[in-house]
Formats: C-alpha cells, sequence, structure tokens
C-alpha cells in the first residue's frame, strides 16, 4: 500500500466499503492551522498535512475555498475522490470528505458548496449527482440525475444552486435545467430549456428570483422561480448574431416557427443565415441546403417571390431530397403569371 493510500485511509476509512456513509456525514474538522499553497495561476492547491492535492475554487469573498480530488485507480480497483472545504481567513480546514468522483466544486459567501459527484460510470451509464452541503457538514441537497452533469453553480449567498444536465436519449434526466432553494431543501423548478447553446456560468438575481444563463459572446438570459423563460426575443437576436453555424440556423428555425414571427425577424434571419453560409463553406451539401432553405422561408414571408425561388433552387440542387420541389415548382408558375399580367398591362 502506498504512502498516499495509507495516510487517506487512516484520515477517511476505506473509501470502497464506506463512501455511502461518508457522503452523508462529512467530518467537520476545524483542526490545527494549515499553511497549503494555493496556485493562482492554475487553480490547484497543495495541503502537505493531510496529503492533498488537487483543485479548487474560491468564494467571491476570498474567505474559502472548495477544494476536489478526483478519484485515482491503485490495483484495478477505484478509490474514491476527495474534498476540502478550507477556510482562508483562519488557514483551517473547516471540513473534508469524500465523493466518488467530485468534480466542478463551487462555494458560496458563507462557506455553503457544491459538488458534482460524476460517478465511475460503469458500461454506458450516463449519471450524476449534485451535492450541496453546509459549512458545517449538513447535505442540504443531494439530486441524482440519469444524465452527466454538464455545470452548476451555488449563489454568493449560498441560497441557491443550479445544474444543467448533458443530452441522454433514453431519459427524461437528459438537457434539464435544475434551481434548488438550498434554505428550504427544496427543489424551484426542473425544466427542459428552449434550444439554447450550452451554458458557459450562471447568474442569480437572488432578490427577485431570476436565475440566468450565461452564455459567452452571446449574453445573459433569465428564467423565474417557475422556470418562465423572460428573454425569449433578446435571446433569438443574440443567437443570430453568433459566430457558430449552428446556433444560427437553430435559432432561424426556432424564430420562424414563433407565432409572432415578422418583418424585422425574417430581416434579421435573412442576414444571419447569409452571414452563416460564408462562413460555412466547408459545411456539407445537406447542412447548406438546410440554410437556404431557411433563408427562402423569411423572404417568402416578406413576399420576395425571385429570392425565395432562387434560394429553394439552389437548396434543391445541394440536396434533391429537402422536399422544396413542389414549393418551388409552384413559385415558377406564381412568378410566370404576374410577369405576363404585368405585360398585359
Amino acid at each position: 500500500m502506498k504512502p498516499f493510500e495509507k495516510l487517506f485511509n487512516k484520515l477517511f476509512g476505506d473509501a470502497r466499503n464506506d463512501k455511502k456513509e461518508d457522503a452523508e456525514h462529512p467530518s467537520p474538522q476545524p483542526v490545527k492551522r494549515e499553511c497549503p499553497s494555493f496556485e493562482d495561476d492554475s487553480s490547484f492547491i497543495d495541503i502537505p498535512s493531510i496529503d492533498f492535492f488537487g483543485q479548487y475554487t474560491k468564494s467571491n469573498s476570498g474567505e474559502w475555498a472548495i477544494c476536489w480530488q478526483d478519484d485515482s485507480i491503485e490495483n484495478d480497483q477505484n478509490i474514491d475522490g476527495r474534498y476540502v472545504l478550507y477556510n482562508r481567513r483562519d488557514n483551517t480546514i473547516a471540513m473534508q470528505g469524500r465523493l466518488e468522483r467530485p468534480n466542478n466544486g463551487h462555494v458560496a459567501n458563507n462557506g455553503d458548496f457544491s459538488l458534482e459527484d460524476w460517478h465511475y460510470g460503469f458500461g454506458n451509464e450516463l449519471s450524476g449527482t449534485l451535492y450541496v452541503f453546509s459549512s458545517k457538514g449538513k447535505i442540504l441537497i443531494q439530486k441524482r440525475y440519469h444524465a452527466n452533469i454538464g455545470n452548476s453553480a451555488i449563489s454568493e449567498s449560498g441560497r441557491y444552486a443550479i445544474c444543467q444536465t448533458s443530452q441522454n436519449p433514453d431519459s427524461e434526466d437528459g438537457n434539464r435545467l435544475t434551481v434548488f432553494d438550498t434554505e428550504k431543501n427544496t427543489q424551484l423548478f426542473s425544466i427542459h430549456p428552449p434550444a439554447m447553446e450550452w451554458a458557459d456560468n450562471f447568474a442569480f438575481r437572488e432578490d427577485i428570483q431570476q436565475f440566468g444563463i450565461v452564455m459567452n459572446k452571446i449574453g445573459t438570459f433569465y428564467f423565474d422561480r417557475e422556470g418562465n423563460f423572460l428573454d425569449t426575443e433578446g435571446y433569438r437576436f443574440a443567437m443570430l448574431k453568433s459566430d457558430n453555424f449552428y446556433t444560427i440556423l437553430s435559432a432561424a428555425g426556432e424564430m420562424l416557427k414563433s407565432t409572432d414571427f415578422n418583418k424585422k425577424t425574417a430581416e434579421a434571419v435573412i442576414d444571419a443565415v447569409t452571414r452563416a453560409r460564408a462562413n460555412g463553406k466547408n459545411k456539407s451539401d445537406y447542412q447548406n441546403a438546410l440554410a437556404l432553405k431557411i433563408q427562402g422561408q423569411a423572404y417568402e414571408f416578406l413576399g420576395n417571390l425571385e429570392n425565395t425561388l432562387e434560394a429553394f433552387e439552389k437548396a434543391i440542387e445541394l440536396n434533391p431530397k429537402i422536399g422544396l420541389k413542389r414549393k418551388a415548382d409552384a413559385l415558377r408558375k406564381k412568378i410566370l403569371e404576374k410577369q405576363q399580367e404585368g405585360e398585359r398591362r
């Protein structure tokens, strides 16, 4: 047995046999003053007294740090990971414990913290558990998903926590956004959010109970405490400004289906899809055909039959099975009739 494993088992017991108990009963340990090494430029911490080296994040106040060390493999067996709540003001370990695979920790200004347990993932199982602990070690939230957890956060006060799961076509837990009230140990809402890019971060308006998804280079978009999306129009227009080909097409397609599609929206869709096509010359014929179809539908809404037909014909040329042939034939006939009527006049 290696020195690390001996020390680990001495401090925490056998992780393979007792992991459930320790997840439920972490150990508050305001022990002797420590001298850890916080490597700010790389987000790693070294605590020699407990032979701990792992990642960490700090509270906005700077007082607290939640540190975690993913699982390891010894003699072909998984050894559970560890986590440490560290008080940087007092230079003491406030508490420590272990989970299968603790990751992506966040800590509030009161020392409450969240961790994602990524599990061992046997076979093709997709799963993860979000934990929120108080600074004293009490479990405030424990929510298991039949999907991988993609990201999560806790508010500055520790009152709210949020997480977003990845896709899992075999479970309703996939692509789910969930907000928790940690003070009341309850779930505020859990929804499949509207088609949107992956959140890079989260934002909290605690005073009015609004919860935001932050997407870099696009914006921040909020839900209320019931999970109602508050920024539908702003979100869609922001998505059209993206540099991502698929993001633009997804947003444009959603806008075409909306009941409030109008002249301003149609013009924005045309401009965005034109830019996407110019930047997406390496995309497949199928993808570019879809872009042309969307562009043509926006032109059709504006009554520009010539541009509609041109877009549809190009789409058919790239993908004959795109389902626009009858529409293109009808447009050709309509344009010809208009031309003949003009000549008669």
